[in-house]
């Protein structure tokens, strides 16, 4: 695919609200981030506007689709989520409570791109 800049984002067991459709979001942790350099300085600064980035995603399954990736701050924590189109990828990849899955960030050209493999 011609990616770079291959970063580990985070390794995490799925929650139920992982996979709750009505919440339709997958939850990363600060406290559970590997590295915050899978970012540059300009999508950190847009999410820190509260500035919702499309990004690419690669899922389980090999099938990319675009997905909304936001940073949420609720109370002392702070998290990054990808919404929208979530619950899809959790669907077509039967992603259940306990399963263990890693998140993946690489560049294709200069366009952020995450891949999702689950364990």
């Amino acid at each position: 695919m011609g990616g770079r800049g291959l970063v580990l984002v985070i390794q995490k067991t799925i929650f139920f609200s992982d996979i709750n459709s009505t919440a339709c979001r997958f939850s990363i942790p600060f406290s559970q981030v590997k590295t915050h350099d899978f970012l540059n300085e300009a999508e950190a600064k847009e999410l820190d506007d509260k500035n919702p980035m499309q990004v690419w995603l690669l899922d389980p399954s090999m099938k990319g689709t675009s997905i909304t990736l936001n940073k949420w701050v609720m109370g002392s924590s702070s998290l990054y989520v990808l919404t929208n189109t979530w619950n899809p990828i959790v669907k077509n990849n039967q992603l259940k409570k306990g399963d263990t899955v890693q998140l993946w960030s690489f560049r294709m050209n200069s366009l952020l791109c995450f891949a999702l493999i689950k364990l």
